[in-house]
């Protein structure tokens, strides 16, 4: 690896060592193991893939779903555009093609693009609660952050066996910037939780709750959003991009929010609360929050140094139980 890398995400171990990265050169490269090699040689892993953004503005974000040895990759690049990516080689991961892309904050000027974060739930099935509500156990769900806002989408199957990206859920207005988002592991619980590390010193934390048996008469291409929500607790209709490309984009052309019915009829209808507002660090930005893998736990880091642990006691509420960092015990 001679390229410095800003960003790395490893593959789920199902495929072995495997892992990508977003380097200085503005490329995306994924890095197999090669056991062949010795170790510390600098050829223990070998690029097995590398792409560059075809819209030609950098990539600032990246993440995998990893389904047994089924794996999708999501990319999103300086101006917004959010894509989805397939391997047309599942063994080899040497070549892959593009599912579906969207602009879900809309198309960036250069210049005064915001910071985009996003995280996917990893877990191998949806929440129990998504389930319930009828959301595809093969639907690849993340959450995106830009600014003051956070968006939830889901790219399930069309009748024609593709993904595509849905707009679940938008929480606004939150009173800080975002510096980066997690969404916790775990499908056993009827709601869904996401950590935020904000630019004001907290982390804060949302559920995102799937209601059931939501049926709506169709509604015409091209119906906007809901309003954006005034408090901590707003309900959502799944909504999506549209259109979808490149090309459009780069064409000027508008992308309205259409609505993009699931099968069936059935739209997913989502609702979302804040229920903690954890003090990292007061004055100082946290930058980067993280869940365990069984999604019991929350680490911080901010400009301080430390990191924080915050875990949810018997009653629901989260409480900081563990610090450590540079400045700890002085």
């Amino acid at each position: 690896m001679e390229d410095a890398s800003a960003t790395v995400k490893w593959i789920g171990a199902s495929l072995g060592l495997v892992f990508g990265t977003i380097g200085e050169d503005n490329k995306f490269k994924l890095w197999r193991e090669d056991p062949s090699q010795a170790f510390q040689s600098g050829r223990r892993f070998r690029c097995v893939y590398s792409q560059s953004p075809s819209n030609h503005v950098s990539y600032v974000s990246l993440g995998f779903r990893t389904l047994r040895h089924e794996v999708w990759l999501v990319l999103m690049s300086r101006d917004g555009l959010l894509g989805l990516l397939e391997p047309s080689e599942q063994e080899s991961l040497q070549a892959w093609m593009e599912i579906d892309t969207t602009y879900p904050f809309g198309q960036q000027i250069r210049g005064s693009e915001p910071t985009f974060r996003l995280s996917l739930h990893e877990s191998e099935t949806p929440s129990y609660g998504a389930l319930s509500a009828g959301l595809d156990p093969k639907a690849i769900s993340l959450c995106l952050s830009a600014n003051t806002s956070i968006k939830i989408l889901r790219a399930i199957r069309s009748d024609e066996g593709n993904y595509q990206f849905h707009n679940m859920l938008e929480v606004s207005s939150i009173p800080s910037a975002i510096n980066d988002v997690s969404w916790s592991p775990g499908s056993i619980r009827l709601h869904d939780l996401i950590a935020a590390a904000c630019d004001d010193g907290f982390v804060r934390v949302y559920a995102a709750t799937t209601l059931h048996n939501i049926r709506l008469a169709p509604a015409s291409s091209g119906a906007g959003q809901d309003s954006p929500p005034k408090d901590r607790h707003n309900t959502s209709l799944a909504i999506r991009q549209a259109p979808s490309g490149i090309g459009a984009g780069l064409a000027g052309v508008s992308r309205a929010e259409g609505i993009r019915r699931s099968s069936g009829g059935l739209r997913m209808q989502h609702s979302w609360t804040e229920v903690a507002l954890l003090p990292h660090e007061a004055g100082a930005p946290v930058w980067r929050v993280q869940w365990t893998h069984d999604g019991s736990t929350i680490a911080s880091t901010g400009d301080s140094g430390k990191l924080r642990l915050w875990k949810q006691d018997l009653k629901g509420d989260f409480i900081e139980f563990a610090e450590t960092g540079p400045a700890w015990g002085t």
